[in-house]
């Protein structure tokens, strides 16, 4: 039986590689730097080898550089939804393209055409290309080398050269893989040969991919790290951050130089007149491990070298031993070190710390040694990752940057233990940000899939699921079957797939070997499938009861925080006491939070205290449902009759609520989110109660409000033109003790646009509608608090929704207003009963910041609204407006806004408040402040 086994293993195993074919490619490119323009002016000689067991009649080509030419590509979009406009609003001097193809296959025209796609095109051959034949491509390009704003670009004459050639797509076993250029999503390419002959100013500086072919350009580079040694060994100015160096004024001569690179997929050049030059050679010995080692016995010396300007100068001195130190590690942990040379280059970068090309690496801004030798060990790891391992990294991007993640990590223990890959975002406590990050996204039900396309993730999930999730799997696999067994598995998927493509199917069958396939691929393919998936949405282990102070990481066993806490309104006065809570940073299925605090003012007890529930994922359409209880009690309220005002009397409310929230899914990359919720709502106010004589009683009355709530939310979060909108059903149930109860049935809602004008410079428009569908004083003359308000103040969040400074309180407590209902700005006392309706209310609330380097900014807000002054009245149409200044304090927390013009009554109210600082609105928004808001409002 076992026999029988093992003969269907082999089989299928043969079956599954007997469709494997690989492309070949030789390329050979000429290319002359042209300083004064920034452009490339190129000749390319492209042979491709058809090893596909079919004809092909055309050939997709990638033309990357052609994303930066305009808003239409999908790099473009991209920027966008990651919430960078550095490149919509580049202008077109700084962007780029690649332009003059003139495509010929054999000496024959060939037709061309570009997809929809901007930098995507296909190649017509002119007959078809049959197995095993050659096609000898050829064709003149040009490439305006943008500014620095992904990978390709320049910083003056500065100038990182990648993706810059046309390049034919990948043709495998699953077809053509055509993709655009994207900042999030790396690359998939053929294997093959490169000569690159590159003509500049003879004074410029070169790191490349492969071999340096001129010996008098190797000497100069020779004699260049010579005198940089000697430099660096004397000197003590050497700078530890970004230094603005002065560029050389290049050399009137010429020179053209040649490299040679065989078995890699890309290439990339980076040139500078300003770069010193470092260099040694490695070494290196055959790796260590239960398997045996490759064929080749003897080991060519690899040559080492590191090119840096000014900037960090004082980091780089010690580059060279980061770097062959990286090189040894990869080379013992998983296969040998193929390449003749390994290169670190310091220059400019715009998409993360550091980037991967085949034997050089580039890194931008380090901060600190650490810094440095963990970014490039990460980097130089990909030449494995990537580079050897030629995985598609696009639509499978944990194969290398995780698979990656995990060695620089057994790297970083190795070499820092006292990191172990933990920082302090809390003072004196390390927290895993990998575990932290998995587990934030998984339990609020915002993770996707690590094996998902790279351009179909958010950009915390790509972040998570090409980087973090991957290395804690393979952390767990370790843990499950040892490292020495997990090495070993990694030694022979190098053996098998060098210089191949493969898939997570052939990684998940190296795997499969030692028990942990269908582990690995659950975890990468699902997000709740599979061992490690279900790990995430749990505590682990189950230790004692941990108890401490503000918060922490989750650890075993139950955790109990104190947390203090001050706070003030003007009727409790200064706050003091604290919150006793079990959440930790990572959300909890179950949370609880106790707040007692002590009014000193109102010399009374106050706080809150809540849980909440949180299940994620219960459905395909649901993200996750969110039930929520609450109780606070706090003062709201002063009498300021003068015959009461000298009791020093002080009133409070309490609000209870249960909620329930159901928060949908939608697909990351349309930026929607959106939520229907349910809310009931007791609120019980003490006031003053009298006799029928006038005479004030020793006990407080208490009014009681119940509210039932139902709405919906939605909001598309584009830079550009965000969106949102909600609509709100509400019943209120009066006290039926009450002089007069009064209840009603309200419908209300509201539709935000805004347009990003400019960089930081946004115009908004909101409208408001709301109506009364049935209303017990629809016809009577007075306007509670409940009313329809074109005013957002204290009085009119009737049902303690927000925070306010001081309710009930008259002075500059009156300016603090939010932006629910009208959303007007003027702080209109609310003893008037000025926009209120027991009818209808529409709003329209316009912002637009000034073109100014100030946050400064115009609005205007208008409103009609149904009005009857008494009862003997008709209704009439009422409309106010208001206008004036805005000023956008850190980052729209807060707005101080200065009303300017505004219609008679309008005017006249404002008028009666006092002098213009008296007129002045703030809106604090204190709620979005409290902690858990502020975390679980992340991405």
């Amino acid at each position: 039986m076992r026999t029988a086994l093992f003969l269907l293993l082999v089989s299928t195993y043969l079956t599954a590689q007997s469709d494997y074919f690989q492309q070949e490619v030789s390329y050979d490119i000429q290319a002359r730097l042209d300083e004064p323009t920034h452009t490339l002016d190129c000749d390319l000689t492209l042979r491709y080898i058809n090893r596909a067991p079919h004809p092909l009649d055309s050939i997709y080509f990638h033309l990357w550089p052609r994303a930066f030419s305009s808003d239409e590509t999908a790099f473009a979009q991209q920027m966008l939804r990651n919430g960078s406009t550095r490149f919509h609003f580049a202008a077109d001097s700084l962007r780029g393209t690649l332009d003059s193809v003139d495509f010929r296959v054999g000496g024959r025209e060939a037709r061309f055409r570009f997809t929809n796609e901007p930098d995507i095109g296909v190649l017509y051959l002119p007959e078809p290309l049959a197995t095993g034949a050659t096609a000898t491509i050829t064709t003149p390009f040009r490439v305006r080398i943008p500014a620095s704003f992904s990978r390709l670009g320049h910083v003056g004459q500065s100038y990182q050269i990648t993706q810059w050639y046309p390049k034919p797509a990948v043709y495998d076993r699953e077809g053509w893989h055509p993709m655009p250029y994207l900042d999030q999503g790396e690359f998939y390419s053929e294997f093959g040969e490169f000569r690159v002959q590159l003509t500049l100013p003879e004074n410029y500086v070169v790191a490349a991919t492969g071999v340096l072919q001129e010996e008098s350009e190797r000497q100069w580079l020779l004699d260049r790290a010579d005198s940089t040694q000697r430099s660096l060994a004397g000197r003590k100015d050497l700078a530890r951050r970004y230094v603005d160096e002065l560029y050389p004024q290049a050399s009137p001569t010429e020179k053209t130089i040649t490299y040679v690179a065989e078995q890699v997929h890309d290439f990339a050049w980076f040139a500078d007149k300003r770069f010193a030059v470092l260099h040694d050679t490695l070494h290196l010995s055959l790796r260590r491990g239960p398997l045996p080692p490759p064929t080749q016995q003897n080991v060519t010396p690899v040559d080492v070298w590191a090119f840096f300007t000014e900037t960090e100068a004082e980091l780089w001195k010690n580059s060279l031993d980061y770097i062959k130190r990286a090189t040894r590690f990869y080379s013992e942990q998983v296969g040998t070190y193929p390449y003749p040379q390994v290169t670190g280059v310091q220059s400019a970068l715009s998409a993360g710390a550091g980037m991967e090309y085949p034997m050089i690496t580039v890194i931008g801004l380090s901060g600190s040694e650490y810094g440095l030798d963990e970014v490039l060990a990460h980097e130089i790891g990909h030449n494995w990752f990537y580079g050897i391992l030629g995985s598609n990294e696009r639509a499978h991007a944990w194969m290398d940057e995780g698979l990656n993640s995990y060695y620089e990590g057994r790297y970083t223990q190795e070499y820092y233990p006292e990191r172990s890959g933990r920082a302090q975002i809390i003072p004196g406590r390390e927290v895993d940000l990998d575990a932290l990050g998995y587990r934030f996204l998984s339990r609020m039900g915002k993770d996707q899939a690590a094996d998902t396309e790279s351009d179909s993730l958010s950009q915390f999930n790509y972040f998570m699921g090409a980087y973090s999730k991957p290395e804690l799997v393979l952390q767990q696999i370790e843990q499950q079957i040892g490292r020495d067994s997990l090495d070993a598995a990694f030694q022979r998927y190098y053996r098998q797939w060098q210089f191949r493509h493969p898939r997570p199917a052939d990684f998940y069958t190296i795997l499969g070997d030692r028990g942990a396939g269908e582990y690995m691929r659950a975890a990468m393919e699902s997000t709740t499938v599979g061992d490690f998936n279900r790990s995430g949405q749990r505590r682990q282990g189950t230790g004692g009861l941990n108890l401490g102070l503000i918060t922490d990481q989750e650890k075993e066993g139950p955790q109990l925080f104190v947390t203090p806490l001050i706070g003030f309104n003007a009727n409790d006065g200064f706050l003091a006491g604290g919150a006793l809570h079990n959440r930790t940073l990572e959300p909890k299925r179950v949370e609880f939070l106790l707040a007692p605090l002590y009014g000193f003012g109102s010399k009374s007890l106050a706080g809150f205290a809540g849980a909440r529930y949180r299940l994620t994922r219960p459905t395909d359409w649901l993200q996750r449902v969110v039930v929520s209880a609450g109780v606070q009690r706090f003062s709201d309220f002063r009498p300021t009759a003068q015959r009461l005002d000298s009791l020093g009397l002080v009133y409070d409310y309490t609000r209870t609520a249960v909620r329930s929230e159901f928060v949908l899914e939608h697909p990351a990359i349309t930026q929607r989110s959106s939520s229907v919720y349910t809310q009931f709502i007791n609120l019980r106010q003490q006031r003053p109660a009298f006799t029928e004589d006038g005479e004030l009683l020793p006990d407080a009355a208490t009014l009681m409000t119940n509210f039932l709530r139902l709405g919906y939310r939605a909001r598309v979060d584009r830079k550009i033109t965000p969106v949102a909108y909600d609509l709100h059903l509400e019943y209120r149930a009066g006290d039926p003790d009450a002089f007069r109860e009064v209840n009603n049935l309200r419908l209300d809602g509201s539709l935000e646009g805004g347009y990003l004008y400019r960089r930081g410079k946004l115009v908004t428009v909101r409208l408001y509608g709301g109506v009364f569908l049935y209303h017990t004083e629809r016809d009577g003359a007075t306007s509670p608090a409940y009313s329809l308000s074109l005013v957002d103040n204290a009085a009119s969040d009737y049902r303690y929704d927000d925070l306010y400074l001081g309710r009930n309180r008259n002075g500059g407590y009156g300016q603090q207003l939010e932006r629910r209902q009208g959303g007007f700005r003027a702080p209109i006392d609310a003893a008037f009963t000025y926009g209120r309706s027991n009818t209808y209310l529409t709003a329209l609330n316009l912002n637009a910041d000034l073109p100014i380097p100030l946050p400064i900014g115009m609005y205007f807000d208008a409103g009609v609204y149904g009005f009857r002054p008494t009862i003997a009245s008709d209704p009439t149409n009422e409309f106010n407006y208001v206008a004036g200044l805005s000023v956008n304090i850190l980052d729209d927390q807060f707005h101080l806004y200065v009303p300017l013009l505004a219609d008679a009554i309008t005017k006249n109210l404002l008028q009666q408040r006092g002098n213009l600082a008296e007129r002045l609105v703030l809106t604090l928004n204190l709620t979005k402040l409290l902690p858990w808001r502020l975390i679980d409002n992340l991405p």
